[in-house]
């Protein structure tokens, strides 16, 4: 009985230290470390309690027999313990390691996601301002097409009105000519409509042909 809980005291000595190292690896996992600390401080009671049935266990044996026994046991023990102790070690070297990796790689997974979140907002901007370029340019075109019509409209008007004239000879009383045509009409022709600004008057005809001009043949 009392070597085995001898080995019950060293075994949970053991869990106290894994669990120990435990909470000091994982501290930033809140969930994992209320676990360990549970199993912790039960590790502490089975050790307290162990220790207590050791120490009455061994006060009604002999002392020579008790203390070969206990060194020998001691000695196995030790052995186990230390055997233990490394396995536990390993296992949890093996779990850091293993959680360390993932840490990076999830906090690689993260700046990709980051990095495609701004490659994604920069394309929308990217869009967004060659859509306002293209309203833009599609704006000013519009404006000069409509000031285009505009002038050809303008022009038109002005050419329809010079074609069509604002005077008619007859009206004059006097020998009228047109600076573009160099025809020019006396009083008693038939009328013929004219602008204004091309009108040259002479008071003979003679002044008109000196000028250059002919009479009209009607």
């Amino acid at each position: 009985m009392s070597n085995f809980m001898v080995i019950v005291w060293m075994i949970s000595i053991v869990a106290i230290a894994v669990y120990i190292v435990k909470w000091l690896r994982n501290r930033q996992n809140k969930k994992s470390n209320r676990l360990i600390l549970k199993k912790l401080l039960i590790s502490v009671v089975v050790m307290v309690v162990s220790f207590v049935v050791i120490g009455n266990t061994g006060s009604d044996s002999n002392t020579k027999k008790n203390t070969t026994t206990s060194s020998d046991t001691s000695a196995k023990i030790v052995k186990k313990t230390k055997y233990i102790g490394k396995g536990e070690y390993k296992i949890a070297k093996k779990e850091n390691l293993a959680l360390t990796a993932k840490k990076k790689k999830l906090a690689q997974q993260e700046d990709d996601l980051q990095s495609q979140r701004d490659d994604i907002e920069n394309q929308e901007a990217e869009a967004k301002q060659q859509a306002q370029q293209a309203a833009k340019q599609q704006k000013q075109q519009a404006e000069q097409e409509q000031r285009q019509q505009e002038t050809n409209q303008q022009e038109q008007q002005t050419q329809s009105n010079n074609q069509q004239g604002d005077m008619n000879t007859a009206d004059s009383g006097t020998i009228v000519g047109n600076s573009k045509s160099h025809i020019y009409h006396v009083p008693g022709q038939r009328g013929y409509n004219m602008n204004s600004n091309n009108a040259v008057y002479f008071k003979t005809e003679q002044d008109a042909i000196n000028a250059g001009y002919r009479r009209s043949k009607v």
